[in-house]
């Protein structure tokens, strides 16, 4: 029993030289097998077609940037201070770069984003199949070629945007586009708010302004009512002029001229003093020289309407590296496409001889 398990033992255990008679026999057939594998890898190399890469790279918005936006929501809460509510609307918060920058950050990687990128550059530069099918494809595609990175810590402020393409023009002109997309998003994301809250304060000076002058004509057809009353009086009495020599009087506290404003006595001033009034009050066309409030009012709402809402003057990153044609492909990398097919070669021509040994002992020296 022990010499059968001893001669077992010998005849599995791994003979070295035996192994090397037996590549040695074999080493024309691992060379053609190194020979075509590097030769389908070489083939692969050169005629599958090129894939570009390309970057662009933002950083944080600068403070002048977003001067514009800081100067218009000052402007808005203090144009409309006790305006609107009593002044209990509240103010909007001006923008700092790295809060700015935070919204670019979000827009840039948002699902939204992409997919507008999608529908209107991707898509369409895909072929006419309009098929469910094909979409998903491209869709998949998409997210294989493009790669969002954005900076972590409080220390790292650089985001990158990469994408893969065949055309290494087209690839460059869809980063620059992609990352525009994510900045006039953020712009109107941004304005929208400012925009609302200018619109709300120009409404409130509007109506203001329109209840002002509408008091003031109101105030003036009746001013006409009673000197048309006081006149008909005056006629009345054949009363052309003022009495000479009338004393001041007093009913209360108020004055005599205090009373013939309010029409008790206003037909003591004459015919003449009246017509002429009345006259004046019938063909004025505007009553704004005469409403104390409206010039502040009317300021207020000149310098909401002098503020700027242009996106372009809004700048939510600065472009550290805009994307450029690459000249150099990224796929395939041909010499280490090679050198993994010299080495897939050599393994698989090794095993193709083994294999051929145990199989076939008696045709191997």
């Amino acid at each position: 029993m022990a010499q059968n398990a001893s001669h077992s033992y010998h005849a599995n255990e791994l003979d070295l030289g035996e192994l090397i008679r037996t590549l040695w026999a074999s080493k024309v057939l691992i060379l053609a097998v190194v020979f075509v594998v590097t030769a389908l890898a070489v083939t692969y190399a050169f005629l599958s077609k090129p894939i570009y890469q390309t970057t662009v790279q933002t950083l944080p918005p600068t403070a002048s940037g977003l001067a514009s936006y800081n100067i218009a929501s000052q402007l808005t809460g203090g144009a409309i201070s006790g305006i609107v509510d009593g002044g209990a609307t509240p103010l909007i918060e001006p923008l700092t770069p790295q809060g700015t920058y935070k919204t670019f950050l979000r827009h840039l990687n948002s699902s939204s984003t992409r997919q507008r990128f999608f529908e209107e550059y991707y898509l369409p530069a895909k072929g006419n199949d309009d098929s469910e099918a094909a979409k998903q494809r491209a869709w998949k595609r998409l997210n294989n070629e493009l790669t969002i990175v954005l900076p972590v810590g409080a220390t790292e402020y650089e985001a990158r945007l990469t994408l893969e393409g065949e055309d290494p023009h087209v690839i460059a002109e869809w980063a620059n586009a992609y990352v525009d997309l994510a900045i006039q998003t953020t712009r109107e994301d941004l304005l929208n708010d400012l925009t609302g809250q200018v619109k709300i304060r120009k409404q409130s000076l509007e109506d203001q302004i329109s209840t002002l002058r509408e008091v003031a004509r109101t105030t003036r057809q009746a001013r006409i009512t009673r000197l048309e009353g006081a006149l008909a009086i005056a006629e009345a009495i054949d009363l052309e002029q003022p009495p000479t020599g009338t004393p001041l009087i007093t009913v209360g506290n108020r004055s005599d001229i205090e009373t013939f404003s309010d029409g008790g006595l206003l037909y003591l001033r004459g015919t003449k003093a009246l017509k002429s009034e009345l006259q004046l009050l019938k063909e004025r066309q505007n009553d704004d020289a005469y409403i104390v409030e409206l010039p502040d009012v009317l300021k207020k709402l000149a310098l909401l309407n002098g503020i700027s809402l242009d996106p372009a003057l809004l700048s939510v990153t600065t472009i550290d590296r805009a994307a450029i044609a690459p000249e150099d492909p990224v796929k395939p990398k041909k010499l280490l496409v090679v050198l993994l097919g010299i080495i897939l070669g050599g393994m698989l021509g090794i095993f193709i001889a083994l294999a051929r040994r145990v199989l076939q002992p008696n045709k191997l020296p």
